[in-house]
């Protein structure tokens, strides 16, 4: 009983908190696991819609694939994304307690301030709402 009230306890500190937006074609959910304000790990599901883009799977794919090169063998980053006949659906996760920071800034379309130690929740959510983005 002891070991259990202890892995509970652990477990009840971690919360996550939601946000999408929909904009051309693409949906984009992201999602903070967090303790307080500082940020643990992110995930993002991006659907992208060809027809709604007004892009073909192709080309889309050949937009993506290069991008997505620049996600691979980083410590605590983890990207695929799966083209499938109408959409292309892209899950990229972010352990912060793992990755390099300074590695993350330079790849594009990761955001990240590298002058502090830990993810801020609330200047990502800050960030995020005024780019258009929900709290869901």
């Amino acid at each position: 009983a002891i070991l259990l009230i202890f892995v509970a306890g652990c477990s009840a500190k971690e919360q996550s908190s939601t946000y999408v937006l929909e904009k051309n074609g693409v949906k984009i959910e992201l999602t903070y696991y967090h303790d307080g304000d500082k940020v643990l790990r992110q995930t993002a599901n991006n659907t992208m819609n060809y027809k709604e883009m007004g892009a073909t799977k192709d080309e889309v794919k050949k937009a993506l694939e290069p991008l997505a090169k620049q996600y691979q063998g980083i410590d605590g980053l983890e990207e695929k994304i799966d083209f499938q006949d109408d959409k292309a659906v892209e899950t990229l996760t972010i352990d912060y307690t793992k990755a390099d920071k300074n590695k993350l800034k330079n790849i594009p379309g990761i955001l990240i301030d590298s002058t502090t130690s830990d993810i801020s929740l609330k200047k990502s959510e800050e960030n995020l709402l005024s780019q258009g983005f929900t709290k869901k």
